[in-house]
């Protein structure tokens, strides 16, 4: 399948005014754009006008409503044809039916038109192809969250507060205030959670990167101090539900070297869930503009390291940096709030690392056969670098990483456009990703092997 998109002037012109060439048996080029073209013909017209029409031609009409008509042909050919000829008649508007991906930029979420990182980034170019799945999920381990927000509502499984020891990871009065004991003010998790998954056209707050995919809420912060129990039981309760994705917008307050269980449990996370595919596990770089220090939480074998970038795309003030850096990705600051409510405010690289664990989601969605070390280096084969650096002899900057994640690329690696007939195209698998993805994917593979940690 290929993206049509027509010029206005070219959408203005009568068809047989085009510039057309054949470049397979179902592709023609269309002045400069290419176009599959499906073996019918869209005419339009008054009763009186189609009237005219050859007898044999009016029988074969299928009604679309209206004036409009669809005409079936045996072959693209006869349609391309037929399209030349009665596109001359002034009173018809006359058009091959051709493959057309919309984009689904009419969400009726209230907030999406503020997700400038959406826009940035290209996001509307996957959105074409899916939404989501379901059957993926995102276990989002943070602060409190509010799972009764009708943007998370409905597709919230399995949530556990291992802070407090129960199942509601809901936000309670007072915690994270200032002055208040019975207002709500943890934001945190909620934020974290809309980006990655909020649900899409329900006239609510804002649109998740992976909108389908599930949520699986873990509330591990409070204002109490932590505990390695917790943060081990977060993991535990993430493998015990085989997520997908594993966010992480939390670090700790000091330079700390990962102890050897939180270690242990993340790397199983990361290699031995989904049959043994891994769960992709997404960590936050931190927000203390420093350098990242050796056997961090971004260190870790099999965890993606996520820095932040502004509008401009440039690395945030803030940001941490480093070897661990893998990608680099915008700082959402729109998301939901809790009791039904929307920030304007979030950031840091808490708001880049969901970025990334949403479209990892919806790469998993198109895509479930993959591991998580094909799709963390599917995400950083794909990445752009930056025209504002110049990274290193093997593609990494310490801010950037090796790259921004780019979502235009990462379409184009899963779906690749091919111009040969038919019987000429690349096997497919079930779920529509062409075997060249996976020639393309193989030497990436070595490439994280190898990959200095340090």
């Amino acid at each position: 399948m290929l993206f049509l998109f027509l010029s206005l002037a070219q959408a203005q012109k009568p068809f047989h005014e085009l510039e057309i060439s054949q470049k397979s048996s179902i592709i023609y080029q269309f002045d400069t754009i290419d176009t599959e073209v499906l073996p019918a013909v869209i005419i339009r017209g008054n009763i009186d006008e189609i009237g005219k029409l050859p007898i044999l031609i009016q029988q074969r009409l299928r009604s679309l409503g209206g004036e409009s008509y669809r005409l079936p042909t045996d072959n693209v050919e006869e349609a391309i044809a037929l399209s030349l000829k009665y596109a001359q008649w002034n009173s018809l508007q006359v058009w091959p039916d051709v493959v057309l991906h919309h984009s689904k930029s009419d969400f009726n979420d209230p907030y999406y038109g503020g997700q400038w990182y959406v826009e940035n980034m290209g996001m509307n170019t996957l959105w074409e192809h899916s939404l989501g799945d379901s059957d993926i999920s995102i276990a989002v381990i943070d602060s409190a969250i509010d799972i009764s927000h009708p943007d998370l509502a409905d597709k919230v499984i399995a949530p556990i507060d291992v802070a407090d020891g129960d199942d509601d990871p809901s936000p309670n009065p007072g915690e994270y205030c200032w002055d208040s004991t019975t207002d709500i003010c943890d934001e945190h998790g909620t934020a974290v959670s809309g980006i990655t998954t909020a649900i899409a056209n329900n006239g609510e707050g804002i649109v998740g990167l992976c909108p389908e995919c599930s949520l699986i809420p873990i509330k591990m912060l409070s204002e109490n101090s932590g505990s390695l129990s917790a943060d081990i039981a977060a993991f535990e309760h993430a493998i015990a539900q085989d997520a997908t994705v594993i966010n992480n917008s939390w670090g700790f307050v000091e330079p700390t070297v990962a102890p050897t269980p939180l270690l242990a449990i993340i790397e199983e996370a990361a290699t031995q869930t989904r049959d043994g595919k891994g769960s992709l596990v997404v960590f936050a770089a931190g927000n203390d503009d420093r350098e990242l220090i050796d056997g961090e939480l971004c260190g870790i074998e099999g965890v993606l390291c996520i820095s932040a970038i502004d509008s401009y795309g440039r690395p945030t003030a803030y940001t941490n940096y480093g070897a661990d850096v893998d990608l680099a990705a915008p700082s959402a600051t729109v998301s939901i709030a809790p009791e039904n409510g929307m920030t304007t405010t979030f950031g840091g690289t808490s708001a880049a690392a969901p970025v990334v664990s949403g479209i990892a989601g919806w790469i998993f969605s198109v895509a479930p056969e993959l591991s998580s070390a094909e799709v963390a280096e599917l995400l950083i084969s794909t990445a752009e670098q930056s025209p504002l650096i110049t990274p290193d002899e093997n593609g990494h900057h310490k801010k950037y990483g090796f790259g921004i994640i780019n979502p235009l690329n990462i379409q184009a690696a899963l779906f690749p456009v091919i111009d040969e007939p038919e019987t000429d195209k690349k096997s497919c698998n079930s779920s529509g990703l062409s075997s060249l993805s996976y020639t393309l994917l193989a030497p990436l593979l070595m490439f994280l092997s190898t990959r200095r940690r340090d």
